[in-house]
């Protein structure tokens, strides 16, 4: 009987172990909250075609600006015979501002013509995610171009571009809303 007694007791304990073993996944350290994903890659740094596609950026401010928001996202897309702009700037528990402005096809050279001033390719290929930071904190670039080329950088923990760009292209897109009579909140 204290033969029975011993067997299944450590039977019991075995098993016990064993399951606790089993069901444990080994979390990696850039899972992890604060853990670094960086995927960035050699991209190419310049870009060819000067035909813009679709424009989108996002970047976060140091400053609040004049409107309240602190967060902001620029799109530009080509449609048959017009671009269209959208603007929607986030922070501070302000109602998020959207504006929507459709301009002539060359509005997307202007966009060009400050891609190439401030050589925005030249941040190609930066892929960075910091696990567990907020929304709205880092920037986004993406470009596609007719030719199937393409520019797209990403980090969420802070800005990446230089300060000159990120200001030009804010101005850009407050101009454009600006010399709109009737900018479209859609």
């Amino acid at each position: 009987m204290n033969k029975l007694m011993t067997l299944a007791v450590g039977m019991v304990l075995v098993l016990s172990l064993l399951s606790s073993c089993a069901g444990k996944e080994v979390i990696k350290e850039e899972d992890m909250p604060g853990g670094l994903r960086d995927r960035s890659w050699d991209a190419p740094k310049t870009i060819e075609s000067k035909e813009i596609l679709r424009f989108e950026c996002e970047f976060s401010f140091r400053q609040i600006q004049e409107e309240g928001y602190t967060y902001a996202v620029f799109q530009a897309e080509r449609e048959n015979d017009y671009a269209s702009f959208r603007m929607t700037g986030f922070g501070n528990g302000i109602e998020p501002l959207k504006l929507h402005v459709e301009a002539p096809l060359t509005t997307l050279d202007d966009l060009q013509a400050l891609v190439d001033q401030h050589d925005l390719p030249r941040y190609n290929g930066i892929d960075k995610q910091v696990n567990g930071l907020p929304e709205q904190l880092g920037s986004l670039l993406r470009i596609n171009y007719a030719s199937g080329e393409r520019v797209y950088a990403y980090d969420n923990s802070g800005g990446f571009m230089d300060y000159r760009a990120v200001n030009a292209i804010h101005d850009f897109f407050r101009e454009l809303v600006g010399q709109s009579e009737d900018p479209v909140s859609p």
